[in-house]
């Protein structure tokens, strides 16, 4: 009895501390007693790591996690760590621009990391307004009614206010053109450039700033006028660069400078355009004024046998350089400008989990949700053969990366998400709700009045 009763104790035993060890995995799984210190330590890695939309989810799980960690709302557009960098507004094609009527004031976004997400959010918004770029996932847009710029944030929809396009319209026309005395001249003159102007100006790539004291600061990259356009959140005019410079449509927006890539007589450039320092406050002034905007600085100058013709695009936080091995286009070469910086010419041979779209916007896009497309591809339109082409890194071959043809017309409906990836590559095809091909210069189907050019 005596061995028998050992056992039995030693199952009683046993007993309880099974039901201790569920009382304390309880007590564990009771995250909404987290303290407050954890919690935000652990929201800040989230928005660190998993992003804007992440940090929304982290806060939606219980009151008390919702409590610890900051709304964004009323200060999304001020801290970047708010800004949705990795959601891209999605192109629909085939006419349904951002506002159309058949999206109920909603827009669609995709996420370009591994988690391969949608989202439709309402963004009433885009009823009266044309997209222009989409900085940092912000929304830079136009208002119809009176051009005025204002940059929204999509998931929160906070609002920053810029000099309108009119005033940058008349700016470019003063810089540009030394009015005479011969009034008639003058007036025809500024009528011809003004409306131009507008029409060109519509036509940029954007750099969003937040500076040390909290201001939200834009530059735009003027392509086809050739200079570059700064102003401040509230201010009543932009500032124009004195110089101009080329290739300003393959510029790429990061950390809130520009980064362009020129090619002129066998050379390839890569120059960096800062924005002005703030000047000091003065009294009575609600914001700092700014300087003019400095010179271009050259980073780096290569020969076009150590790259050709490439295009900047960020990966991981790093900015890399795809070109071409050399005229005859048959292999593709991918740099890193910190490598070309210290000297060293070693081409990129794997990108892992990555897909680059390679176009006048480049692109970096998680493989897990592109089956058809490989690791470590670039996604470009082939130089030498006039189709939208994958070229393997690691393989160093090329494959068609859709079956529709791109030449003159977009494919027919539906196509495939490569085709709508690659239509967010231009700017031109993407703000208008049309597909990309290679027709000479996209159109507005709609809003044409206020929109034509946009």
């Amino acid at each position: 009895m005596a061995a028998a009763a050992g056992p039995m104790r030693q199952g009683v035993s046993l007993r309880v501390g099974g039901r201790d060890r569920e009382a304390a995995a309880a007590a564990a799984r009771d995250w909404a007693s987290l303290h407050v210190d954890l919690t935000q330590l652990i929201a800040a890695r989230v928005l660190a790591t998993g992003g804007f939309v992440d940090y929304i989810r982290f806060r939606a799980v219980c009151p008390q996690w919702r409590a610890a960690a900051a709304s964004p709302r009323g200060r999304a557009l001020l801290d970047p760590r708010f800004h949705p960098r990795r959601w891209m507004l999605f192109p629909e094609g085939f006419g349904r621009f951002p506002g159309h009527r058949a999206d109920g004031g909603h827009a669609r976004f995709f996420d370009l990391s591994a988690a391969g997400a949608f989202v439709r959010v309402p963004l009433p918004e885009l009823k009266n307004h044309c997209v222009l770029d989409s900085p940092d996932g912000l929304l830079l847009l136009q208002r119809d009614g009176d051009s005025a710029v204002r940059l929204l944030h999509p998931f929160t929809r906070d609002v920053a206010e810029f000099p309108d396009l009119n005033c940058l319209a008349h700016q470019l026309h003063q810089l540009e053109y030394e009015l005479t005395v011969d009034p008639l001249y003058s007036f025809n003159n500024w009528l011809y450039s003004t409306s131009r102007y507008l029409h060109q100006a519509r036509k940029l790539c954007a750099a969003v700033n937040i500076t040390a004291t909290g201001a939200i600061t834009m530059m735009l990259a003027l392509h086809n006028i050739g200079r570059v356009a700064f102003a401040s959140a509230g201010d009543v005019e932009w500032t124009i660069s004195s110089w101009k410079m080329n290739q300003l449509d393959r510029a790429l927006p990061y950390q809130g400078k520009l980064y362009v890539v020129n090619w002129e007589d066998g050379l390839t450039h890569v120059l960096l355009i800062d924005p002005p320092p703030a000047s000091p406050r003065c009294e009575g002034e609600e914001s700092p004024s700014m300087s003019a905007l400095p010179s271009p600085k050259t980073i780096v100058t290569c020969s076009s046998d150590e790259i050709h013709l490439p295009s900047l695009v960020e990966l991981d936080s790093e900015i890399l350089l795809v070109g071409y091995n050399d005229s005859s286009f048959s292999r593709i070469l991918v740099l890193k400008l910190a490598d070309l910086v210290s000297g060293r010419t070693m081409p990129v041979t794997s990108i892992d989990n990555h897909v680059l779209f390679a176009g006048a916007r480049s692109l970096c896009v998680s493989s897990s949700w592109l089956p058809s497309i490989g690791e470590s591809s670039i996604v470009c339109f082939h130089a030498g053969e006039n189709y939208l082409a994958q070229y393997d890194l690691s393989t160093g071959t090329w494959s068609p990366a859709c079956d529709a043809h791109l030449m003159l017309s977009p494919p027919p409906r539906p196509c495939g998400l490569i085709h709508h990836i690659y239509t967010c590559c231009d700017r031109r095809f993407w703000n208008k709700g049309l597909m990309f091909c290679f027709k000479a210069e996209p159109e507005w189907w709609a809003m044409r009045s206020s929109r034509y050019g946009a």
